[in-house]
């Protein structure tokens, strides 16, 4: 319910005209549960790089106005924090981020070929389901190391989970009798960590088995760490392929640019991320007091540092609400500071690839469906489904 007669009501399919009237009346908003929501950039990325600032994950307060999904991402992301894992954490996410990460685009174009030739018998598709979610699964369990005979039997178990990867993230869901599909999936991860120690290759489980000691190696962290970068690599990825097809709607000539140059499409997603992000907040507990402008954050408060907010900040940015694919925004899409994504680098190169290769394939779509179907939670946000009529490209 709103208070104020100039607020705008806030809209799952569109929620940043309330961003905005939050950032311009309340740019320190105190929420009703409690929470200080952040929506300025420089706010924003101050408190994501500030040691007075930490994770949320075992934060009960905040828990209980979470969501069971947005709960398991608290737990994942606090048990992968700095001091909370091992000693060997740091060369792991070093490993990660490492611009050597070696990523097979050829590969990751054929998949994205081969899934789009599948479907042009058919004048239509359900975008997410017939393209995003096979594009983004194949292409991570090729990076990780899935061998490919078993892609599908993997799918088939993933698209059977009860709730997503970050449902069962926690070791102590993994022996939940009630669910087999959990326990299916994690012996999968436990077998391909275990191929990958007997015979490693170049794919990102050997690159991190290979920096941690034999000694140390918790299949309890490996495995975690694995749900994450699936659930990074495949759902969050597939949040942004939604977001950027719904904004790139009849908009010809910037998909004329993203058929024509991959090395462009690369480079756009993060504007693509900037305008809509699939990552809508991050939140915090404050370890002292902090003085925001004149506002004292006592020690212990939580912290809603809206990206999504942040990412149409007009001191920041010139034309916020405009999607200008050329623009190289320092977006906070992928977090900052100890909250930075690990795997910007992957992101770009798999989102450019996607959308590269279905512009090459597709003329002109168009949505079906009007409103589309969202899914929006305070973290994460993307469309549900999307159905599409397709005007085929035959000269392909």
């Amino acid at each position: 319910m709103t208070t104020n007669a100039d607020e705008p009501r806030y809209s799952v399919a569109d929620p940043y005209p309330w961003y905005k009237w939050v950032q311009q009346k309340k740019p320190i908003y105190r929420t009703p549960e409690g929470m200080w929501m952040i929506t300025g950039y420089e706010d924003a990325m101050m408190l994501l790089s500030d040691p007075r600032c930490s994770h949320w994950g075992q934060d009960s307060k905040t828990f209980q106005y979470l969501s069971p999904v947005e709960k398991a991402i608290a737990q994942t992301l606090h048990a992968l924090a700095p001091g909370n894992t091992p000693a060997f954490r740091k060369q792991i996410m070093h490993q990660l981020a490492a611009r050597t990460l070696q990523i097979d685009e050829d590969d990751m174009k054929r998949q994205a070929d081969e899934i789009l030739d599948g479907l042009r018998s058919s004048s239509g598709m359900e975008f997410m389901n017939d393209y995003a979610h096979p594009f983004t699964f194949g292409t991570i369990c090729s990076v990780m190391g899935v061998p490919q005979e078993e892609v599908g039997a993997f799918s088939k178990i993933v698209g059977r989970l009860q709730g997503g990867y970050l449902s069962f993230i926690d070791e102590k869901s993994w022996s939940n009798g009630e669910d087999e599909q959990k326990k299916i999936f994690i012996d999968t991860l436990r077998r391909l960590i275990g191929l990958k120690r007997q015979t490693p290759g170049k794919d990102l489980c050997s690159a991190i088995l290979a920096v941690v000691p034999a000694d140390e190696q918790d299949d309890s962290y490996l495995i975690s760490l694995m749900v994450l970068l699936f659930y990074a690599g495949h759902q969050n990825m597939m949040n942004f392929m939604g977001n950027a097809l719904v904004a790139l709607q009849d908009r010809v000539e910037d998909q004329s640019m993203l058929r024509e140059s991959l090395p462009f499409a690369i480079t756009s997603v993060d504007e693509l991320i900037r305008y809509d992000s699939p990552l809508q907040s991050v939140l915090l507990i404050t370890q002292e007091s902090i003085n925001l402008h004149g506002t004292i954050i006592p020690a212990g408060s939580q912290l809603l540092v809206s990206i999504g907010a942040a990412n149409r900040d007009a001191a920041k940015f010139d034309d916020p609400d405009q999607l200008i694919l050329a623009r190289r925004p320092n977006h906070l899409g992928f977090g900052a500071g100890a909250f930075r994504c690990i795997g910007a680098r992957l992101a770009q190169i798999q989102g450019g690839i996607g959308l590269h290769r279905f512009f090459a394939h597709v003329n002109s779509y168009a949505p079906v469906a009007d409103p589309i179907s969202w899914s929006h939670f305070s973290v994460q946000r993307g469309p549900s489904s999307i159905l599409l009529d397709i005007n085929w490209n035959h000269e392909r």
